[in-house]
């Protein structure tokens, strides 16, 4: 298998596992050799103990939750350019990716199948094992220091993406993204049909918890999803030189505005934007509006790009605009996909009707690299539009886009040297929670994707970008409110 086929299946399957130990450590020592801006700056580095591949972040108070695929960390970043550990909990299952509520109740998705929901339980061999499971694990980390395991709830096709959207001050609800690249016990072409299910898959699950009861978590609704318009209502992973997998239709991350009741679904093939329902379950079937463009009329190095594959969607919270971001299957730095043209970009769209005002790249190349940008938010300032945004081997950036039509980067971090030793970043989110200097945004980051081994793992950034933002008492990065 080529490096690019294996960076592919790195980015999709997320099921890289090496065993490596490295010890956790506040960044130090000469960063000259770094590309970054004069304004940027690395504070803090803590590897995980494992090497496993590093994932995503949730946040509430002074508590930081971040997974990988060996389990989750929680550190305390009561003083954000010092964070303390609380806990390394073990409890493979990737993605584990997180969300908090009230750090009483953390969720974590699972997509690969295991032989059971109880932490400790190993990978099945065959994805489609009929007797194993894959979905959203629960835990209860009231005590951060000693966390303990809930429930599983299984879902069809595992959990690769959970959004949280608190419905009422006793229930919250958790929009589950998955697809069926590969097979699972109940998803896939063999397994879903045998289950009643597509063999696209073409459905989120949407899992109902009682905070105070949190054992009786189930599936209460799957909302239909499709491709409208889209000549054959599906993502084919082999127009995009991903052989060996299968077609699907399906989301891979949803965010929502609370208080606007939208959720803006990066759905692979396209991008959609949906009411949300009073019963608190998205209205997939009638989406505001959608928009799929797949095609790069110019070649690559042109002025046109195309999309490889719709990853993540973030509405701005005036809920004016969705910056939507296509995670490259391709090349280089700028991204380029052969046979498709320029790739892995993030596009800034209209919410009320979809259109595009432009799109951003990294403005400067990097041999060796792999830039594509993967998960980042909106920083909440009135009356501009800031975004933060993790680029794997590109490193962390901020983007202002208060004017739509011509973003412009005005920080970045990008750790020598090029490749995945270097930068090689999941995620990069805006913060504050605990505050560094007034006049700066506080950023965290989690490192360490295509070569975990050499991965940073838990990050803090400071950019010196003059903003008045807004402070937040918790966050979970798809749920805006």
């Amino acid at each position: 298998m080529g490096r690019r086929s294996i960076r592919r299946v790195i980015s999709l399957l997320a099921a890289l596992l090496i065993s490596f130990v490295l010890p956790a450590a506040p960044a130090s020592g000469d960063h000259n050799a770094d590309q970054h801006s004069d304004n940027m700056s690395l504070l803090f580095n803590a590897p995980n103990a494992t090497g496993a591949t590093n994932s995503d972040l949730a946040f509430w108070g002074d508590r930081a939750y971040a997974g990988n695929y060996d389990g989750f960390r929680i550190f305390d970043i009561s003083n954000p350019a010092s964070p303390e550990s609380l806990v390394d909990f073990r409890c493979f299952g990737p993605q584990n990716d997180p969300v908090v509520w009230e750090n009483k109740l953390l969720f974590l998705a699972v997509d690969r199948t295991l032989t059971g929901p109880d932490c400790g339980s190993p990978a099945t061999v065959a994805h489609d094992d009929p007797a194993g499971w894959e979905g959203v694990r629960i835990f209860d980390v009231s005590n951060p220091a000693a966390p303990r395991f809930v429930k599983g709830v299984y879902t069809d096709c595992g959990a690769h993406t959970i959004t949280l959207f608190p419905k009422n001050p006793g229930e919250v609800l958790l929009y589950v993204s998955s697809y069926p690249l590969r097979p699972g016990p109940t998803c896939g072409p063999d397994r879903g049909p045998e289950a009643g299910n597509s063999p696209l898959h073409e459905k989120i699950s949407v899992i109902s918890v009682p905070v105070n009861a949190p054992q009786t978590a189930k599936v209460i609704a799957e909302p239909a999803i499709s491709y409208p318009g889209d000549p054959d209502n599906q993502f084919d992973p082999e127009e995009h030189g991903l052989a060996g997998f299968n077609p699907l239709t399906a989301c891979h991350d949803i965010s929502v505005h609370v208080e606007k009741r939208l959720a803006a679904g990066a759905c692979a093939e396209q991008v959609q934007l949906w009411n949300i329902k009073p019963n608190g379950v998205p209205d997939t079937e009638h989406p505001v509006w959608v928009f799929d463009d797949n095609t790069d009329t110019d070649g690559a190095g042109g002025g046109d790009v195309a999309v490889d594959f719709w990853h993540t969607a973030r509405i701005t919270w005036d809920g004016n605009y969705v910056q939507a971001d296509d995670e490259s299957f391709g090349d280089g730095c700028p991204t380029t996909t052969p046979g498709i043209g320029d790739t892995g970009r993030t596009h800034f769209l209209r919410a009320s009707d979809g259109a595009r005002q432009s799109f951003f790249a990294l403005p400067r190349s990097e041999p060796g690299a792999y830039c594509t940008v993967h998960q980042g938010n909106i920083v909440p300032v009135a009356g501009r539009y800031l975004s933060v945004s993790a680029w794997y081997m590109g490193g962390v950036n901020v983007i202002d886009f208060t004017d739509p039509a011509n973003p412009v980067e005005v920080a970045y971090y990008d750790i020598a040297p090029p490749g995945a030793t270097g930068s090689d970043n999941w995620s990069a989110y805006w913060y504050e929670g605990p505050a560094l200097t007034e006049d700066s945004l506080t950023i965290y980051a989690t490192d360490g994707v295509h070569n975990p081994a050499t991965g940073r793992g838990f990050q803090v950034f400071e950019a010196d970008v003059a903003a008045d933002e807004a402070t937040l008492d918790h966050m979970n990065p798809q749920t805006l409110g």
